[in-house]
């Protein structure tokens, strides 16, 4: 008599039902664990446009205008479309005369929105030649489509132009803004 070495088919529903079970268990963090990161790359290439775009204000010595647009030649349309950088010698945020269109970043993998909020509530963000905003301190917000708040971000933008990256400071699981209150979406 040889043995049989495979399952009885009670033993597989047994094994199918288990890794079921895990599957149904792992599979909502792995989709808050891939919301949470396409947020956090999704600031981090709108903070590597801002970066790029003060450098270019200062070596082309030229106000350089960051502004949303939807097809990469007009600003227009929603932050998380995407980002126009380009020279603004005029400063009228339109591609005109003398500017040079520096580049258009997109945000395909973006399942959220992104606001924009400044002082003067301006729409677009402008660096001088020296590499400073035209008063335009402000921050950019993820919020994302799911609407769990422990999912927000938020960029932060000085007067020099420089960023950061909101941060829970208090360990309650929501990021604060630069006025330590929890972001809001």
């Amino acid at each position: 008599m040889t043995k049989s070495m495979g399952l009885s088919l009670l033993e597989l529903l047994i094994v199918v039902l288990v890794l079921s079970a895990l599957l149904g268990i792992s599979l909502p963090n792995l989709s808050i664990l891939m919301q949470k990161t396409q947020g956090e790359l999704t600031l981090r290439k709108l903070a590597n446009a801002i970066q790029f775009a003060k450098s270019s204000a200062i070596t082309k010595n030229s106000i350089v205008t960051l502004c949303r647009s939807r097809d990469g030649i007009e600003c227009g349309g929603e932050w998380r479309n995407g980002v126009l950088i380009f020279t603004d010698t005029n400063a009228d945020r339109e591609i005109n005369g003398e500017d040079l269109l520096l580049r258009y970043i997109t945000f395909p993998n973006a399942v959220g929105s992104i606001n924009f909020r400044a002082f003067q509530n301006k729409q677009y963000l402008q660096l001088t030649s020296l590499g400073f905003t035209r008063n335009q301190n402000g921050n950019f917000t993820y919020c994302p489509d799911s609407g769990i708040a422990t999912l927000a971000s938020q960029l932060i933008i000085n007067r020099t132009a420089r960023v950061r990256f909101a941060t829970d400071t208090n360990n309650d699981g929501l990021k604060e803004n630069s006025r330590g209150k929890p972001i809001r979406c």
